[in-house]
């Protein structure tokens, strides 16, 4: 039945042509300037002097902790690969337990350090960026649930760059490109810089940078709240702010938005703080470039619009809201065209792979 409600569904936001549409744009560039690894370090937002001072005493004094957290073993084999998953976290836990640092994630290590409360560090997990290899490297899909890792040739990826948490960066820059173009009122996000680690390499990637991110207080994202509070928070999203979010997911690519909405509880703001992008495909195509990367913007996109969709079923308006605020996007239809592929919306569908 659902595959039924895809097709007619596609066929109203193929067709779509009432209400306000967005025009074309670009979706992998800055102040029309193209995302790469290289441009992305030439781009980035400068941190101001102050922020900058403290940044550096901090990178300076946990240089060993975050070097230890991004440098791949050499030669990489299977067993060194989970040994590094152990020593992690073993790392984190004995500075934890110093009560120098708390890991604020638990999936990645987004480090907030004592002494330095008004930024955190968020580092791509190992795992994670083991499996953005084998997937970049054509080794296999990590996604899989029958995958085995330990069929792969650690060799084929061991000194591939990762671009998983320097993704942060150039997604906020999509953000804040959009905030600043269409004067946002209700939907922000945080400064986001780049440091260098000490002693690495110059080129740009996960071994040899870290992501800055200012702190905001008392900020509470959808799945840290109990189920009746996110409830109220869905419910009530003023249309202006909804409208906000929605242009916003789609120009910055915001896949992790549904469960990473966030609000402080004293302003009338809604936030979107991690900005990850993930398995951000092959390195040559960091950041959506050429066919392939511009076809997986498409498809995180979708996924992040049916995501937001499925949090929104309980809130029939709300629902009907977002379906038609993607209906008439323009811009993103004509993105959609291109690979034939559009957001499903059938509640049956979102329920099963959403």
């Amino acid at each position: 039945m659902y595959l039924m409600k895809f097709f007619l569904y596609s066929l109203v936001f193929t067709f779509s042509m009432y209400g306000m549409e967005e025009e074309r744009y670009s979706h992998n560039t800055y102040k029309n300037i193209e995302i790469n690894p290289i441009s992305l370090l030439k781009i980035s937002p400068e941190m101001p002097i102050a922020l900058k001072k403290r940044v550096h005493e901090c990178v300076n004094k946990y240089q060993d902790l975050i070097t230890k957290l991004v440098t791949t073993p050499h030669p990489l084999t299977h067993e060194n690969r989970k040994q590094k998953t152990r020593d992690n976290f073993a790392i984190i836990k004995e500075y934890e337990d110093r009560g120098e640092v708390k890991n604020l994630s638990d999936f990645n290590y987004v480090l907030r350090f004592r002494d330095y409360p008004e930024f955190t560090i968020p580092i791509n997990r190992w795992g994670s960026r083991v499996a953005y290899w084998i997937h970049a490297s054509g080794e296999g899909d990590p996604l899989n649930p029958n995958f085995n890792a330990d069929s792969v040739n650690c060799a084929t990826f061991e000194y591939l760059p990762s671009y998983q948490h320097c993704s942060r960066v150039a997604h906020y820059l999509r953000l804040k490109e959009i905030i600043e173009k269409d004067n946002f009122q209700y939907f922000k996000s945080t400064p986001t810089y780049f440091a260098h680690i000490p002693q690495k390499p110059q080129e740009l990637s996960d071994e040899n940078y870290v992501v800055i991110q200012k702190w905001i207080d008392d900020l509470k994202t959808l799945k840290e709240m109990a189920k009746e509070q996110a409830y109220e928070v869905k419910k009530n999203i003023p249309i202006d702010a909804l409208n906000e979010i929605h242009k916003a997911t789609i120009y910055a690519a915001l896949w992790d938005i549904h469960s990473n909405l966030a609000i402080d509880g004293k302003n009338p703001y809604y936030y979107m703080i991690d900005l990850e992008e993930p398995m951000n495909h092959k390195p040559q195509f960091f950041y959506f470039r050429g066919d392939e990367g511009k076809e997986k913007y498409v498809k995180d996109t979708i996924a992040a619009l049916e995501r937001v969709a499925k949090i929104f079923l309980e809130l029939p308006e709300q629902f009907e809201r977002w379906q038609e605020l993607t209906k008439n996007h323009k811009g993103f239809k004509y993105y959609c065209d291109q690979y034939n592929i559009y957001p499903n919306f059938d509640p049956e569908y979102l329920e099963k792979e959403r």
